[in-house]
């Protein structure tokens, strides 16, 4: 009886309190239902501390105010490293440690929300498209910060997309609510398996960005910086290969520890199912990318930072791809809206496309040239 009334009795209370601006009663049957679950509902763990907090973190906004201070922190340290490349100044250094403390700050701020959802949830916070969104843009701030000392741009680049990831993650089509697993998930192999395999995809984000920024700095090359422009693109280029060979590290390990879950879970270690042929796929292509260089023919900075940003396109297929528009048995998200994600992709298809053939013209034209020129001073050098 107190079960089938109770609703009913609140919601008749609450018009009648949005109309009057009186909630007493209302609270009343709040109260009255919180008692009845504390006495009737001994099989289900309900945490008066975990209601306080979960009221707390939605009262926060945690991931929305590190969304803006990514972005925001993000950008302006964009621009000031790219000053720094071509002139050092104190001031600009000064302002540079400043915003990296500040992005540090923010970051910290992101890892006690997810923590905060991990208390809440009882699981690790990358069940879903919305956690693993989030938790993607962690590993990348992350791995940004693992290169914070060598390059000051690459951990603006890590911090810009880790808002940009976070911005994708507050669109209509993510779910952001708490809810219980569902059976297959229920396995420690999810802690490790989707931590391993999504902190990669944040290293092949940070090297498509590195590469679009060479591609960048090759287009707009030109007689009087390209000896400043020769040396930055070699630097990024090397950091680009290094965060490319941890995210091959991280997704190789992570590809075996999702076949060791898959025979735990439904009794087979690969299947061919889209997500895993997808992982492989990414896998190979990147394997490829990283071994250009063995070639003597394809061995050039041009070359490598384009296959870097076109072979990114194989982790948002295994990622995004799978999850809504293949059938499988990753495939969770079929039934949310993302009909007008195509726009986005056709529209930064094209983006690159031009750039690479205005960084191709300009490399073809005024850096391999150059380097051609300093080969023949040394040669003289050398013999003389």
């Amino acid at each position: 009886m107190f079960v089938s009334r109770i609703m009913d009795w609140y919601l008749s209370e609450v018009q009648e309190a949005l109309e009057s601006g009186d909630w007493t009663k209302a609270d009343e049957i709040v109260g009255m239902i919180q008692t009845y679950q504390q006495a009737k509902g001994g099989g289900v763990d309900i945490s008066l501390q975990r209601i306080q907090t979960e009221l707390k973190y939605n009262r926060l906004q945690i991931f929305r105010c590190c969304k803006i201070g990514y972005l925001a922190l993000g950008g302006l340290l964009l621009l000031f490293s790219f000053v720094l490349l071509f002139r050092q100044n104190l001031w600009l250094k000064i302002a540079v440690g400043i915003l990296g403390v500040g992005i540090l700050i923010v970051f910290h701020f992101h890892m006690s929300g997810m923590a905060m959802r991990w208390y809440i949830g009882g699981y690790a916070p990358w069940s879903n498209s919305y956690e693993t969104m989030v938790y993607v843009s962690w590993a990348t701030v992350c791995g940004g910060l693992l290169f914070a000392r060598r390059s000051v741009v690459t951990f603006a680049l890590a911090t810009l997309l880790g808002g940009i990831v976070l911005f994708v993650s507050g669109l209509n089509w993510m779910d952001p609510q708490i809810t219980p697993l569902v059976p297959v998930l229920k396995s420690p192999w999810l802690m490790f398996h989707v931590a391993v395999i999504v902190a990669a995809y944040g290293f092949f984000g940070i090297g498509c960005l590195l590469g679009l920024t060479n591609l960048s700095l090759m287009a707009v090359s030109g007689r009087k910086n390209v000896k400043v422009l020769k040396v930055r693109i070699a630097e990024l280029s090397i950091l680009n290969e290094m965060t490319l060979w941890l995210g091959l590290a991280f997704m190789t390990v992570g590809t075996f520890l999702g076949a060791i879950w898959a025979n735990e879970s439904w009794g087979r270690y690969w299947g061919w199912d889209p997500k895993e042929t997808w992982a492989l796929i990414t896998v190979v292509c990147y394997a490829v990318v990283t071994h250009l260089h063995l070639f003597r023919r394809w061995n050039n900075p041009w070359l490598f930072n384009l296959s870097s940003v076109l072979a990114f396109a194989s982790v948002l297929m295994t990622f995004f791809g799978v999850n809504y528009f293949l059938s499988g048995m990753h495939s969770y998200g079929q039934h949310d809206d993302v009909r007008g994600i195509s726009v986005y992709l056709y529209g930064a298809l094209a983006v690159v496309l031009v750039l690479a053939v205005f960084s191709r013209i300009k490399w073809k034209t005024v850096l391999c040239k150059e380097t051609i020129q300093q080969r023949a001073v040394d040669y003289d050098k050398k013999t003389e």
